[in-house]
């Protein structure tokens, strides 16, 4: 960074083991004669990758400040780097999971706790990312679209930690932490246990898992989170009791306004029971004067917001100082799009985890880990 510099330095045979050494480049925590970098610039190679857009603009970046480097070359770090990353987080998971490393992890919890009385919020959803296909690189005019990209779901998940002192509308989150797989609902579900585990999860005096209504994130909870309290989010109630009103009166017009207004207002400061119980007063008294895709509507609406009834506390939520929402995840899919869904990216499988593995440690503090032992 500074420009060329010379180091004269000292080498020569290591009495003890016979062989030739130079103390210097330990000192860097340069290994061998094919390590090409110390292991701070590395990391700050690394954390330029993580951050930045793209690895082209990284590149140019770290070029600007005095490291020639290409985006290739940047990528093949991060594979490296990111590999060992994802070792380190596996263990992590494994040791959350194993009987005996649980109670370590929950003892190690209990002494950052420091006395706080917290509870815990849980999220997850899922977001889309692109893969190259089996033909990536080959003309779109000779050979069909889904050969050559692939989408899958990439599932993150978020754990709060909010203090219970909070007072309604001014709540402090005292720490934010993620994860993201894309191995399916129980990888995901693993990692965010293991995490949530890490930061206070038996401490937590209440833990609230908040989501859309998508069943594999239930079923995450009940399994990692038995006793927890759930709730639906209310952006997404409110976006299926929208759509229903614009089903009943065909428009948004001024009487499906009067119609659903009143209904989110009650349901936001006094829960569901009113919600639930006009909506079956309008399948009692409307069936008739719908006609059939109305009809179809309002049952499903109705069955949606039975299924979801214990979800549905948000004065109960309010009270305590929690979220109605999942806004922190939808924020946090946002981000990861950000930099995982830029025009042009297209990624194979191991050069997205090796960067998202980066991304997540980054995010949680557990960065400094990743370059723990090379120095």
């Amino acid at each position: 960074m500074a420009g060329e510099i010379v180091l004269p330095a000292v080498y020569g045979r290591d009495r003890e083991s016979g062989k030739w050494v130079m103390p210097l480049r330990e000192m860097l925590g340069l290994g061998g004669k094919q390590q090409p970098m110390t292991p701070v610039m590395e990391d700050r190679l690394c954390h330029l990758a993580t951050v930045i857009p793209s690895y082209q603009c990284a590149a140019e970046a770290a070029c600007h400040w005095g490291v020639t480097i290409d985006d290739s070359q940047l990528q093949r770090l991060v594979q490296r780097v990111g590999g060992r990353a994802e070792a380190q987080a596996s263990r992590r998971v494994e040791r959350a999971l194993d009987p005996r490393g649980n109670r370590e992890v929950v003892r190690e919890a209990e002494l950052a706790r420091k006395g706080e009385c917290f509870s815990m919020v849980v999220m997850l959803d899922g977001t889309m990312l692109r893969l190259r296909g089996q033909d990536w690189g080959m003309k779109p005019a000779s050979v069909a679209s889904e050969e050559r990209v692939v989408w899958h779901e990439l599932k993150a998940g978020v754990v709060l930690r909010i203090p219970e002192s909070s007072a309604p509308g001014k709540r402090l989150e005292v720490g934010k932490w993620y994860v993201a797989s894309a191995d399916g609902p129980e990888a995901v579900g693993r990692k965010l246990y293991a995490e949530a585990l890490r930061r206070g999860l038996e401490q937590a005096e209440r833990v609230y898992v908040i989501a859309d209504g998508a069943a594999w994130i239930w079923r995450v909870a009940e399994e990692h989170f038995p006793g927890s309290v759930e709730q639906l989010d209310f952006y997404h109630a409110s976006e299926h009791l929208w759509a229903l009103a614009r089903s009943l009166w065909k428009e948004e017009g001024e009487a499906s306004r009067q119609w659903a207004v009143p209904l989110l207002h009650a349901l936001k400061h006094q829960g569901g029971g009113e919600l639930l119980a006009a909506l079956e007063q309008l399948r009692k008294t409307m069936a008739e004067s719908l006609n059939a895709s109305q009809r179809q509507d309002l049952d499903r609406e109705a069955a949606y917001f039975r299924n979801h009834a214990s979800r549905l506390d948000y004065p109960g939520a309010k009270r305590r100082g929690m979220p109605l929402g999942s806004g922190t995840m939808e924020s946090a899919c946002s981000q990861i799009q950000g930099r995982f869904k830029r025009p042009g990216q297209f990624w194979t499988r191991p050069g997205e985890k090796a960067l998202m593995t980066l991304d997540m440690a980054w995010r949680n503090r557990d960065w400094n880990e990743i370059w723990k032992q090379t120095a």
